[in-house]
């Protein structure tokens, strides 16, 4: 039988304390030692610490000096400059799987005092690459299942109001608030290229915002669009939700400007939603908002104001297009065979709300010119422009020659 040693009481107190919890298994060593202890990450800014007088904003800004010292199996001596004082420090890596995860640091004055302790860093690490793996394993898992939902909710697969509440509490998500859904997405995204770390950058700035509002993040990536589940207080006050989430979605679309200003971004609007079932519903509606915005040149469309231009968008289209030709064929084949321009006129007129006077200004006519071109193209259609009803019908028409692009 071969030789064994009895394992130090210390390592059971600690391997006890970890099973609760990285906080507690660094209260336990620093009990153990009476010294400071810290777990930074691997760019030094500070996940833990026993002291509340180490925080990231004092640590991460220090001057690491690796003393002269042989190598402890990895353990390290640094001397640490602070912005108020020195101190010397041991630092074990936190490695799991090839990942660092980060440095456990013992700190204190004396270098030969702290550097007998190697041992017990290398091993306190050891224990905390345990737990930051499984955290990070759960993280993992939390995220696959976390994204399967939002698709199930997105697409309209969860049925029961009382199942979508429960699955968003598991990631502190209220449903029983309303929510609107805002697609925005980069136009000519090209998916092999650098284009997808700019999509992971804005999903991140959006996040962001929405915590730095108190709001937890209900996001999503899929292709070229960043999808957020926007959280409102009430439905009852509709106007200041709409300020807020249009003053949101400027703040999003503004800093991707402002840091990718050869990409062009755009966004889309959904309606509001009290039932969490009917969430689809907010999402079908901002991809039907998003494609308008970018027809109708419009920075950040509301699916809920867009009117008669909705309702074309989603028709059949050759129903459409028969339509189209049926109130202005005629005088797109007038002015194809006389090289002529009355339809452009009859499409200011139509924008500038029928109105002779203000079409005049926008076309730089005189108004008596304006009139007589008028005449014709009533000769043409077989129409009366004053007529309500044709009005309508050539506002819907040109509606139609705008999105569908005929």
């Amino acid at each position: 039988m071969k030789d064994y040693q009895d394992i130090p009481d210390y390592a059971n107190e600690l391997l006890v304390a970890s099973s609760i919890g990285i906080d507690q298994l660094l209260q336990k060593l620093k009990s153990l030692l009476s010294l400071p202890i810290t777990i930074t990450d691997p760019l030094y800014n500070v996940l833990f610490s026993s002291d509340i007088t180490i925080n990231s904003e004092t640590f991460s800004s220090s001057v690491f000096e690796e003393m002269n010292t042989t190598n402890h199996n990895n353990a390290r001596m640094y001397q640490i400059q602070t912005i108020d004082n020195k101190m010397v420090g041991l630092a074990a890596p936190i490695i799991s799987k090839n990942t660092t995860f980060g440095f456990l640091f013992i700190l204190g004055e004396d270098p030969i005092e702290i550097y007998q302790y190697s041992e017990i860093a290398k091993f306190t690490a050891s224990l905390c690459a345990i737990q930051m793996q499984k955290q990070r394993e759960m993280n993992q898992e939390k995220v696959k299942y976390k994204v399967a939902f939002l698709f199930d909710l997105l697409y309209g697969n969860m049925k029961q109001r009382e199942d979508i509440i429960e699955y968003g509490n598991i990631w502190g998500w209220n449903f029983n608030n309303p929510h609107q859904t805002i697609v925005f997405s980069l136009t000519d995204f090209n998916h092999f290229s650098a284009e997808k770390q700019i999509l992971n950058r804005i999903h991140s700035y959006i996040g962001k915002i929405l915590s730095d509002c108190g709001k937890i993040p209900i996001t999503l990536i899929k292709q070229n669009q960043v999808i957020v589940i926007y959280p409102l207080q009430t439905i009852d006050d509709p106007v200041n939700s709409r300020d807020e989430v249009k003053q949101f979605s400027h703040s999003v679309i503004n800093y991707i400007h402002s840091i990718y200003p050869e990409y062009k971004v755009v966004c889309g609007i959904g309606k509001v939603y009290s039932n969490p079932t009917e969430l689809f519903r907010s999402f079908q509606e901002a991809k039907v908002a998003y494609d308008l915005g970018i027809l109708l040149n419009i920075d950040i469309p509301f699916f809920s104001e867009l009117g008669l231009e909705r309702i074309l968008y989603k028709h059949d289209l050759q129903d459409l297009k028969e339509y189209y030709e049926t109130i202005l064929g005629d005088l797109e084949k007038y002015d194809a065979v006389n090289d002529g321009d009355l339809m452009e006129t009859l499409e200011a007129f139509a924008a500038n709300h029928f109105d002779i006077t203000q079409t005049a200004k926008a076309l730089f006519l005189h108004r008596n010119t304006l009139r007589y071109r008028l005449k014709r193209i009533e000769e043409i259609l077989n129409i009366k422009l004053e007529d309500f009803n044709i009005k309508l019908d050539i506002s819907a028409a040109f509606k139609i020659k705008q999105l569908h692009q005929l």
